[in-house]
């Protein structure tokens, strides 16, 4: 019954427990092979990664640290020959900080490989925009007509036939310019600046119709961003003087009210919309319009024609008096300018006026520090506004680009400087602090090192004493604690002098205690085995933690050894020659930058002291005539 009972248990249990076992095995299978700690990336994932973290700070406008990013992990054998993306990168990259050479030494090795076609045009394209850049249009051309250029993306070749049109137009191959410009996809911001240049490549081969048509196309693009509304204010302005010059006064006006009055090209509209009513003799019409010019900043162009220009639209509408105060207004404004670019030139020479430029009126960069300058105007000085066509110039712009780089650089380093006596100090610091500990560290080291080995010696006798089979021939050996000394007083009363009934007594006790001693003996000896080999995985696990004690001290004593602080200061004296270096370079580069801010403003003050010559002698025609037609009793009116 108790029997039946039992099993009716188990039954019951098991029937319960059915829907775990049909499901537990189930997950087991699909997910039991799936690793549950981190995974360690490979070297492709690692590049990935990397590259990843390169390319959002390059689309970032942080080029600088793109650069810094790209070198360390070349130094760390991450990037190498073999992935080109990360080289053509870099050698962009170089190409906007005006390394030459490395970008070229990039691409030649680039060239040499075994490469995907898109990948080797693009490469071929780089090195043809470090020519163009550097003005070897000729090798520029040879790559740019080169095969394997064919294989460029639709956005690369826009960028490719702007290039190569730019070198034909210079070399005076006009036809062959627009030829190349018309396969640009025209609704692209590279097609808009292609049929710009089209446009301006037929004008300067006598193709007016078809230029003019072109310069149309792009007066009429939809408004867009800041770059494409200032070209379509330029196509317009383009379009306006190439009719005043066929003397299709209708259609000039027409193209010139096409200019934004708020866009960068207002003050040469409202000038030649000026001439183009004057020359239609309406000088009524130009009058307001030069007059709107004339209250601008003087240091443009057009506003300075247009201080003349007003006066003589008074005289061509027979108001004597207002010309000639409107002349005495143009003498002022041109003394006053020339008061300007006089203290101009004078803070042009002054040591910091490059520094206070390139810190462009205290407008750090916080997103690259080696960004182009593109604003100027907060920084101070009278003489910004009769520079906008020097910064407009690429060589002068090139050249400030490079004087802004060097000083970056230059602080970059001086920052680098101010911190290695800190980590001088802090390495030596170190290397004493390691001498003081070590000593003690490595005899103590080896107490546990021999402690260690005397217990893993100990636990392989252990083991190895552990017969392999029970016998049971020494049944104390087999026995626990109480049973091993039940056992020893039962053979120690056994030895005595005794009558038989009390030695058959005191052998059935004997007898039942090794039955128990039996019957305990095989689970206890599993017990007992998996004891000592606990036991010496605990001493195998100490043992390796001593060992990497052992190599953390060695580690430390190699670093207490170490000539960091030598190469420290050996670095010290490097940024010291590197810091001269970029001194000499700046000096330089200030002088050329000076001589032609200089040259610009000279030519300025000669411009303006010859319409003030003109204004002056319009002021004594005019007073010269007053007094004439006085003589002779006439009057106007």
């Amino acid at each position: 019954m108790a029997r039946n009972a039992r099993l009716a248990a188990l039954l019951a249990c098991a029937l319960v427990s059915v829907p775990a076992v049909a499901t537990t095995p189930t997950r087991l299978v699909l997910f039991d092979d799936l690793p549950s700690g981190p995974l360690a990336l490979g070297e492709e994932e690692q590049r990935h990664l990397a590259f990843g973290e390169s390319i959002f700070d390059f689309y970032s406008d942080r080029q600088f640290s793109t650069l810094s990013t790209l070198v360390v992990n070349q130094a760390r054998g991450l990037f190498n020959q073999e992935t080109a993306y990360a080289e053509l990168l870099m050698g962009e990259l170089y190409i906007s900080y005006g390394l030459p050479r490395e970008a070229e030494a990039i691409f030649d090795r680039l060239l040499r490989q075994d490469m995907l076609a898109q990948t080797r045009a693009e490469t071929f394209l780089h090195k043809a925009q470090l020519h163009y850049r550097h003005g070897e249009y000729a090798a520029a051309r040879r790559l740019l007509e080169s095969r394997p250029l064919q294989a460029l993306s639709p956005e690369l070749a826009g960028k490719r036939q702007l290039m190569l049109a730019n070198i034909l137009i210079n070399e005076g191959d006009f036809s062959a310019a627009a030829s190349q410009l018309e396969s640009v996809d025209p609704g692209s911001v590279a097609g808009a600046y292609a049929r710009y240049n089209m446009a301006v490549a037929q004008l300067r081969g006598g193709d007016l119709t078809r230029g003019l048509r072109a310069l149309w196309q792009v007066v009429r693009l939809p408004p867009q961003d800041g770059q494409i509304n200032a070209l379509r204010d330029r196509a317009a302005l383009t379009a306006g003087l190439t009719e005043l010059r066929r003397g299709q006064l209708d259609e000039a006006r027409h193209a010139l009210l096409q200019v934004r009055a708020d866009g960068p090209f207002s003050n040469e509209a409202l000038m030649v919309l000026g001439l183009v009513n004057f020359e239609r003799g309406d000088a009524r019409a130009a009058l307001p319009l030069w007059l709107e010019l004339a209250r601008r900043h003087p240091a443009h162009e057009s506003v300075q024609e247009a201080l003349l220009l007003a006066p003589r639209a008074y005289e061509e509408l027979g108001a004597d008096s207002q010309a000639l105060a409107g002349y005495r207004v143009a003498a002022e404004r041109y003394r006053d300018a020339l008061h300007q670019v006089e203290q101009a030139i004078r803070n042009v020479d002054q040591p910091r006026w490059l520094n206070t430029l390139a810190d462009n009126g205290g407008q750090r960069r916080e997103v690259d520090p080696m960004a182009r300058l593109t604003r100027f105007e907060q920084a101070s000085g009278e003489e910004m506004p009769y520079l906008y066509a020097l910064f407009a110039s690429h060589r002068f712009a090139e050249q400030h680009h490079q004087y802004q780089q060097i000083v970056r650089l230059r602080e970059l380093l001086e920052r680098r400087q101010r911190e290695l006596p800190a980590l001088i100090d802090t390495a030596l610091q170190r290397q004493r602090q390691q001498e003081r500990v070590l000593g003690n560290a490595e005899q103590r080291l080896k107490a546990l090192q021999a402690r260690q080995e005397q217990l893993s010696e100990q636990a392989e006798m252990l083991a190895m004493a552990m017969p392999e089979r029970l016998d049971m021939s020494a049944p104390q050996h087999v026995a626990d604690l109480p049973q091993s000394f039940m056992w020893q007083r039962i053979e120690a009363l056994m030895s005595q002098p005794m009558d038989r009934r009390q030695r058959e007594r005191l052998e059935r006790v004997r007898g039942l205690l090794l039955w128990e001693i039996a019957n305990d003996a095989a689970p206890r000896r599993r017990a007992q085995s998996e004891r000592v080999s606990g036991l010496r995985d605990e001493t195998r696990v100490q043992g390796l933690r001593t060992a990497a004690v052992a190599q953390l001290v060695a580690d430390n004593r190699e670093a207490s050894r170490s000539d960091l602080p030598a190469r420290l200061r050996a670095e010290s004296a490097r940024i010291d020659a590197l810091i001269a270096d970029a001194d000499a370079t700046l000096a330089e580069l200030t002088q050329q930058l000076k001589n032609e801010a200089l040259r610009v403003l000279a030519d300025r003050r000669t411009r303006l002291g010859e319409q003030l010559g003109e204004a002056h002698l319009a002021i004594a025609r005019i007073q010269d005539a007053a007094y004439s037609r006085r003589g002779a009793g006439e009057t106007r009116p």
